[in-house]
């Protein structure tokens, strides 16, 4: 009995030094990597926002997680939602009006009738590639879910800017006017002993509505909002 407060103050003593390790073995960890900053402009020089930049590593975000697009202004919030595969998304109706999404492309179809609120079961996407949404009742209605592949992702901001925290020297980079399918990625190599600024140029498309299928559906609606 007598020796039950010593073994306690031991047995403290090893677990602090224990935790001790493994916090410096964290911050080691994470000094080890590089802070990589991308600004990405189009061919004029504009800053270039929604471009996902990605690259082999393992995500932060974890796939039994459920993202969030949501609708408001009769606008998908936010225009490019990055997942991982496996990933689910809800889909929350923040307009005083129904939305009924849709999307034909090939890493998931599916569609969402006509709902409000938080009416909508959430979708899960287990196949890599780019989700181009649309609402059958609202046509300027655009977004884009892209599922990434396990990798490391960021979005650039409104000054075509991004930050990823990687040692890695292979990128990919991906945006909606790349291509006219708004499926291809742009591959970017970097000199690791750069550790200025990663200025990136791409040659957009003009913008326009995307290529979504209507479905006769729409047509009951086209005098107004239901």
């Amino acid at each position: 009995m007598t020796n039950g407060p010593i073994l306690y103050t031991k047995h403290k003593h090893w677990l602090n030094r224990l935790l001790l390790i493994i916090a410096s073995l964290v911050i080691f960890s994470v000094s080890a990597q590089q802070e990589v900053h991308f600004k990405v402009v189009d061919q004029f020089g504009a800053p270039v926002a929604n471009a996902v930049v990605s690259t082999d590593g393992a995500s932060l975000d974890s796939a039994e997680t459920t993202a969030v697009m949501d609708q408001i202004n009769k606008q998908f919030a936010p225009h490019v939602l990055v997942v991982q595969k496996g990933q689910s998304v809800r889909f929350p109706n923040s307009d005083d009006i129904r939305h009924h999404i849709y999307s034909f492309s090939q890493p998931k179809p599916f569609e969402i009738r006509l709902f409000k609120g938080e009416e909508s079961i959430p979708v899960t996407f287990d196949q890599p590639g780019v989700v181009v949404l649309g609402c059958n009742i609202h046509d300027q209605m655009i977004g884009y879910i892209y599922i990434a592949d396990n990798e490391l992702t960021t979005v650039t901001n409104e000054n075509g800017e991004a930050t990823l925290h990687t040692r890695a020297t292979e990128f990919n980079i991906w945006q909606a006017q790349l291509s006219s399918s708004h499926s291809e990625r742009l591959h970017l190599t970097r000199d690791a002993s750069d550790i200025g600024l990663q200025k990136v140029t791409l040659s957009l498309l003009e913008e326009r509505k995307a290529h979504v299928k209507q479905r006769k559906f729409s047509r009951k609606f086209t005098s107004g909002d239901p």
